[in-house]
Order: C-alpha cells, then structure tokens, then sequence
C-alpha cells in the first residue's frame, strides 16, 4: 500500500484539452446546464437589490403604509429567518429526490412569491404584511437554491473549470443587482403604484426560465451512482466530460473516484455529529466554514446592499432618480471589480488576500464615518463631505466585491467528502443567523445612530481578520489530498482514502480493523488500474 501513488489527475488528457468548448458538444450542454445554476444567481442579486431600491420609491412606501426601519429591517430579516429551518430539509430531498429539486422549488417560490408581494397594497392601502409574506416565501426558496447550487457546481462541473466556475458563480449576483438597479431608476419615473410592481414582476421572467430548463437537465453523476444508477452516471462523464468518448481516460478517472468516494461517503453519514466532531481536523473546518460565511455578512457590505438610499440620505443625496442612478452605478462597478477578483484567484493565495483586503475595509469604514461626521456637524450644508461619502461608497463596494468569489470557493475545498453534508448544514445556519442580524439590526441602527454605526465594524472587521491570520489554511494550486494534509496530516494523502474515516476507525478500535485494510487494498488498485488506462 506504501508504494501506491497519488494521481496528478491534471496530467491525465481529455477530450476538451484541445478544443475551445463552443466547439465541444458536450462542454456547450454542460454549460448549458450551469447557465441554469448562474440565472439562479442572477435572480437572487436582482431580488435582494430590488428590495433595496423600492425603498426610494414613495409608492412603495405608500402602499406599505409608510413602514418604519424597525418594520424595514424586519421585512428583509424575515428570508433569513424562514431559511434557517430549510437546511435540513433542502439536505434531504436533495439526497432522496435529486439535485435537481432545490432549484426547482427556488422557481416556484419566486414565482409564487412575486404574484403575492404585487398584490400588496392593491387591495388595501397598508399592504405590508403580504410583502412580508412574499418575503417569507422567497426566502425559503432561496436557502433551498444556494445549497443546491453549491452542489451542483461541485457533482456536475467539469474538473478542469471547477475552480473558475465556484469563483464566476457570484459574479451572477452583481450581474442581477446591476439590472435591478436600473430597473428599478427606470421606473422611479412613474408616478404610481407600477414604479415599484414592474421590478417586481420582471423576476418571475429568469424563475420561469429556471423551471422549464430544468425539464432538460440530467441529475448529476455522483447522486446517480449513489442511488445505483451506475451506467447513467458514466453515460454523462462520457457525454459531458468526455465529448460522447467512453475511453476518455479523465473520464474513466473520474467515473472511478466518484465510485470509491460515495463508498466512503456512505460509510460516513452513518456516524453521529459527535463521531463527526471528534475527528481530526474537523474543528477546524467547520470554523473555516463557520467564519467564512461570517465574514462577507457582517464586513459592512451588506449595509450598502440593503440600505444604500439610508447610507446616501445620510450625506443629504436625496431623489429617487439621483438614489436609484447611484446604486446602478455602484453594482456595475462591483461587478467589474469582482471580474478581476475571479481572476486574481488564479494567481495569488487565498489567504493573502483576505490579509490585504480587510485593512482595506477597515479603512474605507473609518472614512465613511469621517465624511459621515463632517457632513453632520456642518448642519448637512456640506455637500462636499457628501461627495466624498459617495466616492468611498463606490471604493468600499469595490473593494469588498473584488473579496466576493474566494467565499463560495474556499469552504468546498476544506470541507471533505465525509463531512461536506454536515458542513453544508453548518454553512447554511451561519449564513440564516448573521444575515438575518444584519438585514435586521442594520436598518434600526442607521435610523438611530446614523453615520456612528460605520464605526461598529472596524473592530469586527479586525477580529476577523486576526482569525483569518491564525486559523486560515491555504488552498491555491493544492490537491484535496494535499489540502486534506493541512488538517489531518501527512496520513490524509494515502492512496485518496478519506483519512477522516481512518482516523474514526483509529478512535473507535484502537488499531487499524481488516476492513479498513481492505478498502485501503481496493484503493490502491483502482490507482494503478487508473495509472494504466490514463
């Protein structure tokens, strides 16, 4: 077993290494597929943006019945709210029903949803409690698609773009909010009710798209082959991955890898959240998790997202057009800087930049507070200290997008094949609870203490980048094999063998059982079978 190698799967050739993918059918369908994950995307920046901008509008506050920032904060907490009992729920039928599940259920909430938050303030004036219960709908879709989506990304992706494909998937959500800012400045000028429904109703176009593509979507290889469905599984590595060739020696690699893996996978769900806990290295991954979705929800960005009409009054920009115009620009401006961040992925660490970044935000957040506090003390007549606010408004956003796509990459290389399920549950909870704190807290404390809350975030912005200092693990340009090493040490690298399961065998018996020998025996012939074929 000692002399077994570990495969450099990127050597092995493909059909696609010598063709641009407009001219492999397969690639073009694959890509096809992932459009779909991408539009979802895309959907969920142009809502989340939209909510933002109808706040500009005086008929949407009009036909709300003019709700105060308590009311506010609770009408975009409460997706976060109902999201956080959909975890479990999206895992499961996701795993019993297919991948394909999430994002159709995504579809229909967003279009039940949409139909119910139009109706608001149709029927009677002071219609905010169906816009909340449009909100409460969408939400639930929306934990249902991002756990989806994620999937997906990782079972259905070619190996060659896994990483470009994790890192572009944000870029969608700018792209959304970019159309649902100017959207919704085209239509801050009708002077009804229909200024704030014809953004809403222009979402139930991409949900539609995503229900009816889905009809030609397979399911993925790897849920295939776990629910015995071997043959079909190979049939789209051959088709998608292998350009229609079923010798394709990437193919028959991945098609045996998937096939060992969902046999340890398998092992591995049957241990409890204790099992899971005392591994080693697990700790650290689910904090990695854990303060990897912590970090983009609570680094000050999302107060620019949700209340950038609230931020630009505070420097006394007012108008719905000027209001709506500015948060066009902003998203159009993040979206190019979060471009170059994708690319940047490629060539600089991970670590490293979260290093470098977050001073960055740490400053832009004390001259937010600056210009903030000059404007104030000025009696809001100057309007030089409000330029300028908007300038690093522009320049925060910038910088905090270009951050945006390592944090729907990097928790899926640390997390493992044994644990991933049980990451994901840890994800998706971090992500409901601080997103709801903030979609919440952050309109009530921009109403009472005004342009003083920037100054809350430098010293959660510095303890967070102090965490990132001592306990990031870095991944650029390394193996899951050898990021696996970071966490349980050189025995993780061994022939691809998930060395959390050894370890639990080691804590559970002592010494290493025959079954254990056995597997490890298997694994090592698949690898030399492999090694042959490529």
């Amino acid at each position: 077993m000692t002399g077994a190698e570990i495969i450099d799967w990127t050597s092995i050739p493909n059909a696609s290494d010598h063709l641009p993918w407009y001219k492999n059918k397969g690639l073009r369908q694959l890509n096809f597929m992932l459009s779909i994950v991408f539009m979802s995307e895309f959907l969920c920046g142009y809502d989340g943006t939209i909510v933002g901008g109808l706040q500009a509008l005086p008929s949407w506050r009009e036909d709300l019945g003019h709700p105060n920032a308590s009311k506010i904060g609770l009408l975009n907490a409460v997706s976060f709210i109902v999201g956080l009992i959909m975890g479990p729920i999206v895992s499961f039928v996701s795993d019993k029903y297919g991948r394909k599940w999430p994002l159709r259920f995504y579809g229909y909430t967003m279009v039940l949803g949409t139909v119910i938050g139009c109706i608001a303030g149709a029927v009677h004036k002071g219609g905010y409690g169906l816009f909340v219960a449009s909100r409460a709908i969408i939400g639930t879709g929306l934990t249902s698609f991002l756990i989806g989506a994620l999937i997906i990304m990782q079972e259905a992706t070619h190996p060659r773009s896994r990483a470009q494909v994790a890192a572009l998937f944000d870029c969608n959500w700018i792209l959304g909010s970019t159309l649902g800012s100017f959207v919704t400045f085209g239509c801050s000028y009708i002077h009804s009710s229909w200024s704030w429904r014809i953004p809403y109703l222009v979402q139930l176009v991409p949900a539609i798209y995503i229900v009816v593509a889905l009809q030609f979507v397979p399911e993925t290889p790897r849920w295939l082959i776990a629910q015995g469905r071997d043959s079909e599984a190979f049939a789209f590595l051959v088709k998608y991955h292998g350009n229609g060739d079923d010798t394709d020696p990437l193919v028959l690699f991945e098609y045996e890898q998937m096939r060992r893996t969902l046999a340890l996978e398998n092992e591995a769900k049957k241990l409890t959240w204790l099992e899971v806990w005392r591994q080693p290295g697990n700790k650290h991954r689910f904090g990695l998790v854990s303060l990897m979705t912590f970090m983009p929800q609570m680094n000050g960005s999302s107060v620019i997202s949700f209340y950038y009409t609230v931020v630009l009054e505070l420097v006394g920009i007012k108008g719905t057009a000027t209001q709506t115009g500015i948060g066009a620009g902003i998203n159009m401006w993040s979206f190019l800087v979060q471009i170059f961040g994708v690319l940047s992925l490629g060539h600089f660490r991970r670590r490293s930049m979260i290093l470098i970044v977050w001073p960055l935000l740490m400053l832009g957040m004390a001259l937010l507070a600056a210009t903030g506090a000059v404007f104030a003390q000025s009696g809001q007549t100057n309007t030089r200290a409000g330029i300028a606010s908007v300038v690093f408004v522009w320049l925060y956003s910038g910088t905090s997008s270009y951050a945006s796509p390592l944090f729907y990459s990097y928790p899926a290389e640390v997390l493992n094949y044994s644990v991933r399920g049980k990451g994901m549950v840890v994800w998706n909870t971090v992500n409901q609870v601080w997103g709801a704190y903030g979609a919440y807290v952050h309109s009530i404390a921009l109403n009472k203490i005004g342009w003083k809350y920037y100054c809350v975030f430098i010293p959660i912005l510095f303890g967070q980048w102090v965490l990132a200092y001592f306990f990031m693990v870095e991944t650029k340009g390394y193996t899951l094999e050898e990021i696996a090493i970071a966490f349980e040490g050189n025995a993780a690298a061994v022939a691809g063998v998930d060395a959390s399961l050894q370890a639990e065998r080691y804590t559970r018996y002592g010494e290493k059982s025959e079954e254990s020998d056995s597997k490890m025996e298997e694994a090592a012939v698949d690898v030399q079978e492999v090694n042959r074929l490529a």
